[in-house]
């Protein structure tokens, strides 16, 4: 939904830092004994990333904290690399970790700015875009993290598709289209309270891959409801505006006052507020209606 810049750090830098502040040093000797072959499944990652196929990347089984999942490395090792050695930390790793979370500038990427990135000085959250619970080999892999919103983290789930054509977006990795280009819609219902229905809609000229992906998405952070409900707090004041200030507009005028909003470059093209405004300014019956 909204296109975020790589994380300015090299793949293995996460690990060392955490790796570097761990106290135990029996745990700190086995995971730099085991560096190149996490350095291998980084270069992985990597490959899959160029074909958008991470779905391909080996899964740890369901449960199993003690199974063996990366070279000597458990899962529960590699999962408490991350708690322990990032977010509990008051090291690099944790200044490393929280640079993430500030990349998105209280816009979580995945709902293009729906969803509070945090309250009271917190930072939000940051998301495994692979999760941690089946790819704990990537649990401090910067790339892997995505800061997110606390909806759609929950929404993401602790699972990830077996389809690639199901992959969510990559806010760091996707192609430029699902960023620059209009995919989603919405239309107006003629009812009284007026009603406002959002769907994923990318151009037929997409691949059917990168067609179903984007409804894949909409669908994991609940974008319908969610962009419904906001549509809602908008609707109000715009129909008090439409018979007070706007009143002397035509229906042509309102609805190049409409356009503006629809056309703002500064939203997320494919955010709730274009994605309203362009139904609004497309549907006759409201650029004609009397709300009087």
């Amino acid at each position: 939904m909204k296109r975020l810049d790589a994380p300015a750090y090299a793949s293995m830098d996460l690990y060392d830092e955490s790796v570097a502040g761990l106290t135990d040093e029996a745990i700190k000797v086995k995971f730099l004994h085991n560096r190149p072959t996490v350095l291998e499944a980084y270069q992985r990652f990597d490959e899959e990333s160029v074909t958008k196929t991470w779905c391909n990347l080996p899964r740890a089984a369901h449960g199993k904290p003690e199974a063996i999942v990366l070279g000597a490395l458990s899962k529960k090792e590699l999962v408490s690399l991350y708690d322990d050695g990032v977010v509990k930390s008051k090291g690099k790793s944790r200044k490393i970790y929280d640079q993430i979370k500030l990349a998105a500038h209280d816009e979580c990427p995945y709902c293009g700015g729906m969803g509070e990135m945090g309250e009271d000085g917190e930072l939000g959250t940051a998301d495994h875009f692979l999760p941690k619970a089946y790819f704990p080999t990537y649990a401090v892999l910067p790339l892997n993290l995505v800061p997110a919103c606390g909806v759609c983290n929950k929404g993401m789930g602790g699972s990830f598709p077996t389809d690639e054509n199901l992959q969510p977006l990559n806010p760091y990795l996707d192609e430029d289209q699902f960023f620059l280009e209009k995919w989603t819609s919405a239309s107006i219902r003629h009812e009284v309270p007026l009603v406002v229905d959002f769907e994923a809609r990318p151009p037929v000229g997409w691949p059917e891959k990168d067609q179903q992906r984007v409804k894949a998405h909409f669908k994991a952070c609940k974008l319908e409801t969610r962009y419904r409900s906001r549509a809602w707090t908008e609707l109000t004041p715009l129909i008090s505006q439409r018979k007070s200030t706007l009143s002397k507009f035509s229906s042509e005028q309102f609805r190049e006052h409409l356009l503006v909003i629809a056309n703002e470059p500064n939203l997320p093209i494919n955010g709730w507020k274009r994605t309203l405004y362009s139904a609004l300014a497309a549907s006759q019956w409201f650029c004609e209606a009397d709300f009087t």
